[in-house]
């Protein structure tokens, strides 16, 4: 990756990361004239229908996602870029669940999911799993020294890069 890119690549896990987040507080769920953000949903939601195994799990842990996208980025600021990598893949993966399994369901009565919210989480999710991706493979690289290409003919320059 040239030196542009590695720059440019935890601007764009932190932007995914406040997309996601700023998702979450979009609407998220319409009944008649009232709209709910994911936490006011999730909440009504488990009180209503309730949720089982690893969805209720990670619903239970929704109110957590600020704080877990606030550790991604204080493990990339202390410099163990590969550990906030594989949170961030986490994170993503995680909310990208959440919000990919709100755009499926149907709509019930009058009570219909608010496309805005999800949408927008989904778009901040995966945004955050391609900076994840694109970090990890920069860390193979400068562990290894370039690509198997490079060493293979012996180019020098190449691998430096």
């Amino acid at each position: 990756m040239s030196a542009a890119s590695t720059r440019i690549v935890p601007v764009l896990g932190v932007a995914g990361l406040v997309t996601a987040l700023i998702g979450t507080f979009l609407p998220w769920l319409r009944s008649g004239q009232v709209h709910r953000n994911s936490y006011t949903s999730f909440g009504l939601l488990r009180r209503l229908i309730g949720f089982h195994g690893v969805a209720e799990v990670l619903i239970r842990a929704w109110p957590l996602l600020g704080m877990a996208c606030a550790l991604v980025v204080l493990v990339a600021v202390a410099g163990l870029l590969r550990a906030a990598a594989l949170l961030a893949l986490l994170v993503g993966a995680w909310s990208a669940a959440i919000a990919g399994g709100a755009l499926a369901h149907d709509p019930v009565g009058n009570v219909r999911i608010d496309l805005l919210g999800p949408i927008v989480t989904v778009i901040g999710a995966t945004t955050t799993i391609a900076a994840a991706i694109l970090t990890l493979i920069s860390q193979v690289r400068y562990q290894t020294g370039g690509t198997r290409r490079d060493r293979a003919t012996g180019d020098a320059e190449r691998s430096e890069r």
